[in-house]
């Protein structure tokens, strides 16, 4: 359904939106109460989602998603999540090893009661710090925010029946962005001078080897999606 246009959705930042704006529609719908109360110490770092913008969010807890581990570095780390320790080489492997992990263990420490958490209540001091991850490698952004897109113009219209009456509704919402590419994107929608020869459009249409009914389908599938990753982030994973 997404033509394959030079638009992309590459980053990390930009699929952790997508995971945003998906708990969000979560907290918004009472079919996922029930799935939101279980999982909400796995999202208790996230804080209040439901009224917050995620660029504003976004400042404060970036540092959920970081995804650092142990390595030489040319230059010193801005991330909240690291340090910088000067190690000498001359030094036993078991001396430096003992000492790294005094330091790192009492940082850990700092950085939970800096957090308002008490260390002596913490099973592990990592702090959960990063541990937010996608529960698969490679995520189809691109299409992830179309469909996405398309599901809030459903919600917005109060989940109406998929028809024509609703594909013309996500044209005209997708042809309204003007400086947004998506209108581009949805390749087997029709335009809106097709649904307005509305006596020939199906013969027109149907001639392109594209039949109304098929379209309808895919954005069943489409929403149908959707719905299945907004249950799978009201359990905490995401897609």
């Amino acid at each position: 359904m997404v033509q394959n246009l030079n638009i992309s959705m590459r980053s990390k930042k930009q699929h952790i939106r997508l995971w945003f704006e998906c708990l969000q529609i979560c907290h918004s719908q009472s079919e996922y109460s029930d799935n939101l109360k279980k999982s909400k110490e796995f999202y208790e770092e996230w804080g209040d989602v439901t009224n917050i913008k995620f660029d504003d969010w976004w400042k404060d807890h970036k540092y959920l998603f970081d995804d650092e581990y142990v390595r030489e570095v040319s230059r010193v780390s801005n991330s909240p999540n690291t340090i910088t320790l000067s190690i000498p080489l001359n030094e036993k492997t078991s001396v430096i090893t003992s000492e790294v992990k005094k330091i790192v263990e009492q940082r850990q420490t700092e950085k939970l009661i800096e957090m308002g958490k008490d260390p002596t209540q913490m099973k592990s001091k990592n702090l959960g710090l990063g541990k937010y991850s996608f529960t698969q490698k490679e995520i189809k952004g691109l299409f992830q925010y179309v469909n996405l897109e398309i599901y809030k113009i459903f919600l917005r219209l109060n989940k109406p029946p998929i028809n024509d009456k609703l594909l013309i509704e996500i044209r005209k919402d997708f042809d309204s962005r003007k400086r947004s590419k998506l209108s581009k994107t949805i390749l087997h929608i029709p335009t809106l001078e097709q649904f307005e020869e509305n006596q020939t459009f199906r013969l027109r249409y149907k001639s392109s080897n594209v039949v109304l009914t098929d379209v309808i389908r895919s954005v069943r599938r489409s929403i149908k999606g959707v719905e299945k990753t907004l249950t799978n982030v009201s359990k905490g994973r995401f897609p």
